[in-house]
């Protein structure tokens, strides 16, 4: 439980600079605290009103991909909005002016919002970070932005945010900040002991947003699991007994370009599995002796795309969350059509994303040698 007690310690207003308090309107963090003139109106207030007293928590959750899930268009063109890497611009023909919100850029990639609320379509207007190319997103199609459940804070379903008609339901903050899980925070910030906020560790929280459809199926697509779905795979998984946290610090960014991402994984395989590690590390086949190849490699390989994949490699960009791996060669990861994966990590996704050259029959022959009794 170190992680939330962490999160909810206040530190000393002594520790504070005034001006901070006074520009955030906090008189302090301590019991006594009480702002008498508040109106009696729990509101979102922003991540940045939590900084003063979670200091180190803020600091680490400024840079995951939460904060940059829809930004306006004034900010994401700045070079710097974004921790790890600017965007090239708008759109090839673009103009800045005509945009007024980007849909991610922080990893994978972004796509673009026109002023009348209407996401880009056609070819090259969607930016694919890791390639460095603009790529189609829904050529010919007219595309209403109705992803706020999950792309803002205090989202409702109904209305238009500024009115644009392309926008469906309205928020009160871009992005997903604090408050969108730990709730609206206006009471906290001037009475932390009298209103604490909310705690929830269960995945159904993080599965409000990282699923697809009905948790029963796992969406497919290409020849990959579709991206934000791993609540999906974990329900079809052995893990569903596993809350999210257990392995993740949801503070910690998992960018690569990140310092401090080590930290954001706080449970590893081996902590549980480790009769399984210690016959991986005995192995007859290279994969430990080389010091760079993990549990997760094998078990969560790259079966799951958001920007980019070749499903001739089995290379996607997102790690899939199944786990559990199929060593039988004429194992099928998907249904005939292609739509939904079956629950299980095929020895394609799990071996041949590296073993380029080989085959699944050449993997199957091999696989009792990863994990030996």
């Amino acid at each position: 439980m170190w992680l939330h007690s962490k999160i909810l310690r206040p530190v000393s207003t002594m520790a504070l600079p005034a001006i901070l308090l006074l520009t955030l309107g906090v008189v302090g963090c301590e019991k006594t605290t009480k702002v008498s003139t508040r109106p009696e109106v729990e509101g979102y207030v922003g991540s940045s009103a939590c900084q003063a007293c979670h200091v180190e928590v803020y600091s680490e959750f400024a840079k995951t991909g939460h904060n940059f899930k829809l930004n306006p268009a004034s900010s994401a063109r700045q070079s710097g909005f974004y921790p790890f890497g600017d965007l090239p611009g708008p759109p090839p023909g673009e103009s800045w002016n005509n945009i007024s919100y980007v849909i991610g850029g922080f990893w994978w990639k972004a796509r673009f919002i026109d002023n009348e609320g209407y996401v880009l379509t056609g070819s090259n207007v969607q930016y694919n970070l890791a390639t460095d190319r603009w790529v189609s997103y829904n050529e010919g199609q007219t595309q209403e932005y109705d992803c706020g459940r999950c792309h803002t804070t205090g989202y409702r379903s109904y209305g238009h945010q500024n009115n644009m008609p392309g926008i469906i339901g309205t928020w009160a903050l871009n992005g997903i900040q604090c408050e969108r899980c730990h709730g609206p925070g206006s009471k906290h910030v001037y009475a932390p002991y009298d209103h604490p906020m909310k705690i929830d560790r269960s995945s159904v929280m993080c599965g409000e947003c990282h699923s697809r459809g009905s948790t029963s199926a796992i969406p497919a697509g290409g020849g990959f699991i579709r991206h934000h779905e791993q609540y999906n795979e974990l329900v079809a998984s052995k893990k569903i007994s596993f809350a999210c946290v257990d392995c993740h610090e949801p503070h910690v960014s998992l960018h690569k370009k990140n310092p401090t991402r080590a930290s954001g994984i706080v449970l590893t395989c081996e902590a549980c599995h480790y009769e399984e590690a210690e016959g991986f590390a005995n192995s007859s086949l290279p994969h430990y002796d080389l010091g760079t190849i993990k549990c997760i490699d094998c078990h969560m390989p790259p079966a799951v795309k958001s920007a980019e994949g070749d499903p001739v490699t089995h290379r996607g960009d997102v790690k899939s969350h199944l786990f559990s791996i199929n060593t039988d060669a004429s194992a099928q990861m998907f249904t005939d059509d292609g739509k939904f994966a079956k629950g299980y990590i095929t020895l394609g996704y799990a071996c041949l994303w590296c073993h380029v050259s080989k085959t699944v029959q050449w993997a199957e022959a091999h696989a009792s040698e990863v994990h030996p009794d």
